[in-house]
């Protein structure tokens, strides 16, 4: 059996963008690197950020940081495409990058194949619905662009807000266990549905 890279590369990602009249997700650009420090805040460090990672963070100076962000958006851009992972901004009509959201064929978290979906939403936009709008949509391109059976969305259970996410896109959940840091993470489950009128049937 192959890698995961092997097993799930595309070669052409088209559309680039899905929308749905309130907001659109998109492949993730250098000129997003305001939002993207502006969205570093306590609530992301808390729910997002590995063991570690802020203590890097916190040593570099303002410079080393923005540099660094920047190199990582234009990682991430560059990346787009082949996969196993799709990294998204979340833009409305008015606004530029107000969320984050990204699909993952190979995170070691889930079954080999099936695809795990992380989000975030940036300070300002917290709340407005958003973040479960761009999830549908994500649902939407792992059905138009991939194989996969499931997504999973795994969320620690005292983040109150994520977890309202998943259910509101209509995610189970099947089981809730403790990470390697300690933290008691709920699994939730969607099952993509295959056929001519699947995407109608998604966040039910």
């Amino acid at each position: 059996m192959g890698s995961p890279s092997q097993l799930f590369t595309l070669i052409v990602v088209d559309p680039l963008s899905y929308g749905d009249g309130v907001v659109t997700i998109r492949r993730l650009r250098a000129s997003d690197i305001d939002a993207d420090l502006a969205a570093k805040d306590e609530e992301q460090i808390r729910w997002l950020w590995e063991p570690g990672q802020r203590e890097t963070w916190d040593a570099m100076t303002l410079e080393e940081q923005r540099s660094h962000a920047l190199r990582t958006l234009q990682q991430t851009h560059d990346a787009f495409g082949p996969g196993p992972k799709w990294c998204f901004g979340v833009d409305t009509a008015a606004v530029a990058y107000v969320a984050y959201v990204d699909c993952d064929l190979a995170n070691p978290h889930v079954p080999l194949g099936d695809a795990n979906i992380s989000y975030s939403a940036h300070p300002a936009s917290r709340g407005l619905g958003y973040v479960s709008r761009a999830v549908r949509l994500i649902l939407r391109f792992l059905l138009d662009q991939t194989a996969a059976p499931r997504a999973h969305i795994l969320v620690d259970a005292e983040n109150i807000a994520s977890l309202r996410v998943a259910r509101s896109v209509g995610a189970s959940v099947v089981d809730e266990r403790r990470n390697d840091a300690g933290r008691s993470m709920v699994r939730h489950v969607i099952q993509l549905p295959r056929g001519p009128s699947s995407t109608g049937n998604l966040g039910t």
